[in-house]
Order: C-alpha cells, then structure tokens, then sequence
C-alpha cells in the first residue's frame, strides 16, 4: 500500500470543536488532509459538554444509574460528529458520521469505564472506499450485550489509537498545544517542548496527571506499535511542532519532564485485625487485585491493611468506585475466615508530584536532589514511591503549584537549547 492509499486517524478534542467557528478551522485542516490521504476523524464532545451533562444528571439522581449516563454522555459525542460532517459538507467535501457501534468498537461491559475488547473497521472501510471522510464519535462503543458503553475520561484518545490499529493508519492527535511538553506550559514559562518521547515514558506522564494523553492510548499504542503524532489545532506564535510518541530505546538516564496530579485521594482501609497465617498470601494478593483494578495507584499493603491513591482528576465515576470498594469490603467479610474491614479513610488535600525519566530507581542523585528541592522550597514530604520511569512525590495540595515549578526549575530549565530528539 502506497503512502496516499494508507488511512489517516485524526483526532480532535473539545476544545477544538468548542464551537462553530473552530469546527469551521478543524473542517479546513481536515479538507487538506483528505486531499491527501484516506481520512477517518475521531471527535471528542464540544468543549465542556460531558461536564455539562454529568451535573445534568446528578441534577436528577443521584448518583446516576451507569447505564443510562452512558447513554446520556454519548450524546455529547454524537452532537459534535454529526455537526462537523455537515461543516464538512458544506465545504463540499464528503463525509459520513458514525457512532462508536456502527464503526466496530466492540468493548467489555462496563460502564463509565469500559475496555476496547476489538475493533471490527468494515464500515468505515467501505465508507473509505467510496470516498468520503468518516467521523467517528470518540469516547463510546457497544458491548457484546449490546450495551452503549463509554470509555472514561479521555477515551476519545483510546478510540483514535484503536480504529488507528485496526486500519493499519497513522495517529494524529490534536490539542491546544503543539506536543508533549516537559512541564505545563500554561503555568510553568520554561517548558520545552519534547520533539520524541518512547511509549513508557509517555504513559507514565499521562498516569501521573499530564492531559495531553489518555495512558490507556498510549499503552494501546505501544501493544500494537502505532506511532502518535501530538500537534496543536491552531497553532500560536509560528509554534507549528509535534511530539512523536513512539519505540524509543534509546532514551537517556535522567528526569526529563515533570507533571503534577492536584486532585489526589489517599484511600486506606484498615482491617480489624493483622492478616497472618496461611491466608496472608490470598488476601493480599485479592486486595492488590481488586484495589488495582479500581484505578488505585502506590499500594502499600502490609498485615493491617492496604493504603493507596486515586486521582480524582482522572476520574468521573468516583461514586462508582464508592460501590465497588462497597463490594470488595462485603466479599472479604464473607471468606472463610472473613476478614473485616475496622475503618475506611478519605484524605483528600494531596497532590502527588512526578518527575519522569529514564532509569530514575537506579539514580539516587535524582531523588536526593528531588528532596533537596522540597526542603528548600519548605514543602513537606509525605510520601515517595519510584520505579524505573518515574519518581512520585507526596505533598500537600496548597504546595504543588510552588513545589512544581521549584521542581521544574532545578531539574529541567537551563541555558542550552530545548531537549530534542534521541
């Protein structure tokens, strides 16, 4: 297949179709773009939408039954697919819009936070065979039920990269910046922007807070191998870069961006008496399991009990996680022998500080001068956790805007050129 036969995946988020002028912009980068190659378009809702229908909901009842917020927040993506193949239209270009389910997305069958199981393209293949560009919802699919589902916060990235698998096509993902930036630019004036950066760096930072992309998206991407191009819709003051998110094993040791999560739940359940004997393995392991799988980050787990992180700002379902966490503390209560939960604690005015790199478990002088910058800036540790391609600080909430660009200061701005390539 000739370069001009293969597919292109272009995604736009909300903020690039907030309204009818920038869907009027979007339809002009597409137009060019569909000169060129096949195109398929992935669409998030316009601007706050969703926001707007979750507290619609809520409005109503509380909190909102999974199955029909489902149906409800798909709306949002639909409303903005069909409005920007009619602005196609009108421009003469061909275009046909398709929801998650008429475009193969096939998923799992949870609500608010369902799984891509497979993508079935044949649609889209056929509408790209006759010749039209084909906008495709993001955020949603069908279960094999043939339940609407969504994705969660960010799916519509999720959508991009699968449909981008399933076809064989480039990713293109498109924000309000130009790339993947070793800070945020909107508050840190030393950011640079980083020109490539490999999958597990990529979804560390998108695990520690960053919202240029989903970390389901890039993990996805790594599975399959599909580079993503980050770019900006309009880009501002000549800055017409990307980031390339790719393979890159030849990353150097070292920090090379640093990202704050401001909305962190610490969540703890204590046991009312220490595991021990022949059950410790089996309880802690289902605890691990169950908490993990409920999107808690940082597990400490020890014979009283397990204490973990949950990132609000990631998630819209946290009165789900509610009833789940509800669930799992019933089902121990009902083993033989059961184990009982004393106390279940919400702490919520931490934030959680990330610096991301190459080899940083093996660097002590990377967490030593990390901690150097803390205590200088008169920030208090409250916890550390690090692996291979990141180092997690806990800090108290009022001090993550001076404790982030203290970090970024020391650990990235310096008088050579931006970091680029490697």
């Amino acid at each position: 297949m000739s370069e001009r036969e293969q597919p292109v995946v272009m995604k736009f988020g909300g903020s690039s179709v907030a309204d009818f002028e920038r869907l009027r912009r979007v339809a002009e980068i597409i137009a060019t773009r569909a000169r060129e190659r096949p195109t398929v378009v992935v669409v998030s809702a316009m601007g706050k939408t969703t926001d707007r229908l979750v507290r619609e909901a809520r409005s109503l009842c509380e909190p909102p039954a999974p199955r029909e917020l489902d149906m409800l927040l798909t709306t949002g993506e639909r409303t903005s697919m069909a409005l920007l193949a009619l602005t196609l239209c009108g421009r003469g270009i061909s275009a046909i819009s398709l929801t998650g389910s008429q475009c193969g997305v096939i998923t799992d069958h949870q609500h608010g936070r369902a799984r891509i199981v497979e993508v079935r393209p044949f649609r889209i293949l056929d509408e790209l065979a006759a010749g039209h560009v084909v906008v495709v919802g993001g955020f949603q699919g069908v279960s094999y039920k043939r339940e609407v589902t969504t994705l969660g916060r960010g799916g519509s990235d999720t959508s991009a990269v699968a449909l981008a698998a399933a076809l064989g096509a480039d990713c293109e993902i498109y924000s309000d910046v130009d790339g993947v930036y070793d800070g945020d630019p909107r508050k840190l004036g030393g950011a640079a922007r980083i020109d490539e950066i490999g999958y597990e760096q990529m979804a560390a930072l998108s695990r520690a807070g960053a919202q240029v992309l989903h970390a389901r998206a890039v993990e996805l991407a790594a599975e399959r191998g599909i580079a993503i191009y980050a770019r900006a819709s309009f880009p501002v003051d000549g800055k017409r870069g990307q980031t390339v998110i790719r393979n890159n094993p030849a990353a150097p040791t070292g920090v090379r961006a640093v990202t704050c999560d401001r909305a962190v739940i610490e969540v703890r359940l204590r046991l009312a008496r220490p595991v021990g004997g022949e059950e410790t393995v089996a309880v802690i392991a289902e605890l691990g399991r169950a908490l993990g799988g409920l999107g808690l980050a940082y597990l400490q787990i020890d014979e009283r009990g397990i204490t973990g992180l949950l990132s609000a700002s990631l998630r819209d379902d946290l009165e789900s996680f509610e009833a789940e966490l509800g669930r799992l503390i019933s089902r121990l209560a009902h083993r033989s022998p059961p184990v009982t939960v004393d106390a279940l604690e919400y702490r919520g005015d931490l934030a959680v500080l990330t610096l991301v790199g190459a080899g940083l478990e093996e660097r002590r002088d990377t967490s030593e001068r990390a901690l150097s910058v803390l205590a200088e800036a008169g920030v208090r540790l409250r916890g550390m956790r690090t692996d291979g391609q990141s180092l997690a600080l806990l800090i108290a909430q009022d001090e993550a805007e001076l404790a982030t660009a203290r970090m970024h200061r020391a650990m990235l701005e310096r008088s050579e050129p931006p970091r680029g390539s490697v």
